[in-house]
Order: C-alpha cells, then structure tokens, then sequence
C-alpha cells in the first residue's frame, strides 16, 4: 500500500518558492493501477520521486509498503528503492547491452550472481 498523509514541497527558487506538490493526500491499496497525469510542470515527477526517497517532502508522510519513506535513511533507503518499481515516461536503455542484458540489469545492480540472473531474467 502507498499513503501520502497531507505532502507538501516546495522548492526554493532564485526569485521565491515554488509549490511542487501542495498538501496531497491519497492512498493506493495494494494491486490498484495508478496513473498519474497533469501538465507540463504540475509535479507529477516531483510526486514519484517522494514515492521512491529521490525527494523528501517539505511536510507530510510518505508511506510505501509500511515503510515511511520520509524518515529512511542509508542501507535502508537504499533496500526500499530496490523494491519499488517505476517505469520512466524516457526510459532510455544501455545501448552497449542486448535486450536481455538491459532486462537483466538491475538484477546485476541488486547483486544477484549471473547464474542466477540468467535463469530469471525471462520471469
């Protein structure tokens, strides 16, 4: 499950502050389709990188799978990213890897041995 509890944040800018994302509260229970869409500059990819610990909210919780993305830090931060999945609007593959070697990468990322991977980059 993914809560946003009353989220804000707001980027300090050369001539003010700008809301990104202001006092937004949902909650997307586990095997919803959730899509997020709005203009150019709305804050659709500011809201993705608080789901993920990319950002931090000015106020508010941020609170995926039970893990409150807001207060992780470290190791753990860096376990929660591994398990939460997004897919870019420009995704951009590594040109200097096949298909499989780019389905495969963040398996290498995560460390799994290649045997490993190589069994289960078709699942």
């Amino acid at each position: 499950m993914i809560t946003l509890e009353q989220v804000t944040k707001i980027y300090q800018a050369a001539n003010g502050s700008v809301t990104a994302v202001d006092n937004v509260s949902l909650e997307i229970r586990e095997g919803e389709i959730f899509g997020i869409i709005g203009y150019s500059g709305a804050g659709k990819s500011t809201l993705i990188r608080l789901l993920n610990g990319l950002e931090k909210p000015t106020s508010g919780r941020v609170v995926v799978a039970g893990r409150d993305m807001t207060r992780v830090k470290g190791r753990e931060l860096r376990k929660a990213r591994q398990e939460i999945g997004m897919i870019f609007q420009h995704f951009n593959l590594l040109w200097s890897r096949t298909v499989r070697e780019n389905i495969a990468f963040p398996l290498e990322i995560a460390g799994v041995p290649k045997e490993e991977r190589n069994k289960r980059w078709m699942n």
